[in-house]
């Protein structure tokens, strides 16, 4: 059996998947991601980590604007990286003014809050020094 997405799972289903492993001996491979847009575990997820058999790191070799491996997740609201609000958003999206958007940064620059369209902003910014061209 394959659960997608268990990081919104809630804790009481993932003991529930446990059961199901443990009375009817049924293999369940739970796949997710571990942290939200504020780095902060998914109760899903803790739940998961907490019961698992075993866990394996997938990393897809996501490579960011800046040549960084992508590990956090970002959310945008209206292409502006936010790190308050709920941990899930459901509801309509395509409001162009206050539009929710998903983004994966590396470590240095999630904590910058510095997204790809927010450092093409600085680096056309006014405020930027010129570098000598060799």
């Amino acid at each position: 059996m394959i659960a997608d997405e268990a990081q919104f799972l809630a804790p009481e289903e993932i003991g529930q998947l446990a059961r199901v492993v443990d009375d009817l001996e049924i293999d369940i491979y739970a796949f997710g991601i571990t942290t939200d847009f504020r780095s902060k575990l998914f109760p899903g997820s803790q739940r998961l980590v907490e019961l698992a058999d075993r866990i394996e790191v997938l990393q897809v070799e996501a490579l960011r604007w800046c040549g960084a491996r992508a590990t956090h997740n970002a959310r945008t609201v209206g292409g502006v990286m936010v790190v308050e609000g709920a941990q899930m958003v459901v509801g309509d999206v395509s409001r162009s003014a206050d539009k929710v958007g998903y983004e994966v940064l590396c470590r240095r620059h999630h904590r910058r809050r510095m997204t790809a369209a927010t450092a093409r902003a600085a680096a056309l910014s006014p405020d930027v020094l010129p570098v000598p061209q060799p």
